[in-house]
């Protein structure tokens, strides 16, 4: 006799998606829909009624799944969502991933009836659960197969490097972190912007945190290549950058302007304090918890959102002009 189990495999769904067409819930693709009705009459599958009616029953628990490269941003984001689910009256479950593996198979867990909806932060989810009807990325990238809520990075690094012209800056560095969605679109934004703003990209000065951002300034320190600007993805960086720069007698912002791309709680408290394009987590909260409410009530999903941060600017750019 088959099972959901059976059902699931055939159709190349999760067993909650299974469970949800079957009880004729809203909000599941199309696709996802025909392929499970296919897989059931192929398998001549029944449903036991008491196991679908706990199957499909709520739990009125949300998975959060976390990069645990994001540390900057967790402090911010974990309080956010507690709140704004509480206001829900629903409970989180928090889970961290070193990998894109291991998001995947965390998604895949929670989305195992144990979870209402999941929302993942960072990472490449989207490109590893396109089966999940019950997911909700932020800065996972947008594939039009989940909800998805990003911040704007190619907007971010084109807009630092335009305020760093503006300050007569010309040779301007950047340090990526690592090679998903962020990165990739930070350095679009990067080559865009240098290409508008009439400047030559100098390869040796894109180096990547991947290793560890000492290594990453380490390296831009000894390109010989000089620049008079630099801009990190993470406040940390920024810090360790500082650190670096004075090591080798060169002052900030006197003899390199740093910008971030970040805003969290250490840009306010680094000297000199650092200018940043503030990255909006209030905005991204609010954003994935009006998906949530959609999704909740079976409502289709809004286009994927980009939303841009704004300029907060400090002590850590000098005008050379």
């Amino acid at each position: 006799m088959a099972t959901i189990n059976d059902v699931s495999r055939l159709a190349n769904v999760s067993k909650a998606t299974v469970s949800r067409v079957l009880s004729g819930t809203r909000g599941v693709k199309e696709e996802s829909r025909e392929a499970v009705l296919k897989a059931a009459e192929a398998l001549n599958y029944r449903p036991n009624v008491m196991a679908q009616s706990l199957a499909t029953q709520r739990s009125d628990y949300i998975g959060v799944v976390l990069s645990t490269t994001d540390a900057g941003q967790v402090s911010t984001y974990l309080p956010m969502l507690s709140k704004a689910l509480k206001e829900r009256k629903k409970q989180m479950l928090v889970s961290f991933a070193d990998s894109e593996a291991e998001f995947a198979r965390t998604i895949a867990d929670f989305d195992n009836g144990l979870c209402d909806a999941i929302i993942a932060v960072g990472g490449t989810a989207s490109a590893l659960t396109q089966n999940v009807d019950n997911l909700i990325t932020i800065d996972g990238g947008v594939n039009g197969k989940n909800r998805s809520i990003s911040y704007d990075y190619r907007f971010a690094c084109e807009s630092a490097c335009r305020y760093l012209s503006s300050k007569g800056h010309s040779s301007i560095a950047i340090i990526l972190d690592g090679s998903d969605y962020a990165a990739n679109q930070v350095l679009e934004g990067y080559k865009t912007a240098m290409q508008n703003l009439a400047m030559p990209i100098n390869r040796q000065l894109i180096v990547n945190a991947t290793e560890s951002p000492e290594l990453a300034a380490m390296n831009l320190l000894n390109s010989y290549s000089p620049f008079t600007a630099l801009i990190v993805m993470r406040d940390s960086h920024a810090a360790i950058a500082m650190k670096m720069l004075k090591d080798f007698n060169l002052s900030t912002p006197q003899e390199v302007s740093i910008m971030s791309l970040e805003d969290s709680f250490l840009a306010s408290q680094l000297t000199p304090a650092l200018t940043c394009i503030s990255y909006p987590s209030e905005k991204l909260v609010k954003a994935a918890m009006q998906e949530l409410d959609q999704l909740m009530s079976y409502q289709p999903s809004d286009e994927p959102l980009l939303i841009q941060g704004n300029l907060v600017t400090r002590d850590s750019v000098v005008n050379r002009r």
